[in-house]
């Protein structure tokens, strides 16, 4: 449940409006000051997190007439008191936490960790007579929130449609390369296991981002040889190993449920020879809608989750077993994600055709690449972005 308080002026504010005011520079106010009344600049407010841990990863402040530099994490809270009410001092995660930003007054916690500075964020916005909630768009963050004028990569690229495609070519196959290499050192530490170490790779796709690693830990615990040898309990055997599982619900679609995405696992491993696709050297477009159809078949997955699949691990295992030499060009279109959306917003403007992209997965898998790489590494503004200046110079970005 979020934190939510009332506004002095009868308004709603959360945490995450919070959040935004603090990521956000055109919103924050310019001038702040630690609880203690010394001056902060704020450099880089850090990267907005999305996981479990501190709001903000990797900032930058400057503190005091000195200007120290503090760098470490940011942890949001309506009040200061929510910092040991939640469990942060004694939850390790938290350890790195340079700045303790709240709406409201109050003492610091006493586990703050050391050197960590209090920001009533609250105050200098109420001081604001022309500031309201309700000027923040709580959707557009921390993606969409794209400024009016165009973004650097877009004035480069707009006029250059090849130089797009040729970018989201290289950072797609790099990506794909990049896990090709990770799983080539895992099946050099286990050579007698590859079977069990595709299953997990597998299972870890389709519990999705949420819940990847809980999916691979089920994988663990039921292996790949005890599903195979009793496909009739396979569904029965990994929905209990799940019922010792913290699942991530929110946001996720009935058909995208654990329970769902886990039955799909047992059908495809305990009743199906998997080994037709996994074996093959044969990645010409024809035979990879063909495994499209095979993971799809009757239901066991989405055509797009079984692109993504397809993508993340199906082409990188054959990569490092050497059954193809590199990443083909064209790979079955995954379904696009909101940071694949915003991020082909930047890059090429809010008018472009997504045919351009959309079906081929390995300009899907640029852009993914793309908003690890540089988007979350800069704020709206796009400063600092290395991305342009690459392409100022048209150089090969990795």
């Amino acid at each position: 449940m979020p934190c939510r308080a009332r506004y002095e002026r009868g308004e709603t504010i959360s945490e995450r409006h919070v959040q935004a005011v603090w990521y956000d520079r055109d919103i924050r106010p310019r001038d702040l000051f630690t609880r203690r009344g010394e001056a902060v600049r704020v450099v880089d407010p850090g990267k907005w997190s999305l996981e479990a841990g501190p709001d903000f990863l990797d900032a930058v402040v400057e503190v005091g007439p000195e200007r120290r530099r503090l760098k470490g994490d940011v942890e949001i809270h309506l009040s200061p008191s929510d910092w040991d009410l939640h469990g942060h001092g004694v939850d390790p995660a938290y350890k790195n936490v340079v700045v303790h930003v709240t709406w409201g007054c109050g003492p610091d916690p006493s586990t703050l960790p050391s050197g960590a500075v209090t920001i009533w964020l609250g105050r200098f916005m109420t001081a604001n007579p022309g500031f309201t909630p309700e000027q923040i768009d709580l959707s557009a963050y921390p993606f969409a929130r794209l400024p009016a004028n165009e973004r650097p990569c877009y004035a480069r690229l707009k006029s250059d449609p090849d130089l797009a495609r040729e970018v989201l070519s290289t950072a797609g196959g790099h990506r794909i390369a990049v896990k090709s290499e990770r799983i080539s050192r895992i099946l050099a530490l286990r050579p007698h296991e590859r079977n069990q170490v595709l299953y997990e790779e597998v299972m870890n796709a389709l519990g999705y981002k949420r819940n990847s690693s809980a999916f691979r830990r089920i994988a663990e615990i039921v292996p790949y040889a005890a599903l195979v040898a009793e496909p009739d309990n396979a569904e029965a055997a990994l929905l209990t190993a799940s019922s010792f599982m913290d699942w991530n619900r929110a946001g996720l679609r009935p058909r995208n449920f654990p329970e769902v995405r886990l039955a799909a696992a047992a059908r495809l491993f305990g009743t199906r020879n998997v080994g037709c696709i996994t074996d093959t050297d044969d990645f010409s477009p024809r035979a990879l809608r063909r495994m499209v159809e095979f993971l799809s078949a009757e239901h066991v997955m989405g055509r797009g989750r079984a692109a993504a699949v397809i993508a993340n691990v199906i082409v990188p295992f054959a990569i490092a077993e050497g059954r193809t030499p590199c990443v083909p060009e064209w790979l079955p279109p995954e379904d696009l994600s909101e940071p694949v959306r915003v991020t082909a917003f930047r890059m090429m403007g809010r008018d472009h055709n997504p045919a351009m992209y959309s079906g081929n997965d390995r300009l899907v898998q640029g852009l993914i690449q793309v908003h690890r790489e540089w988007c979350l590494r800069v704020h709206p503004e796009c400063e600092g972005c290395g991305l342009v200046g690459m392409l100022e110079k048209r150089r090969k970005i990795y």
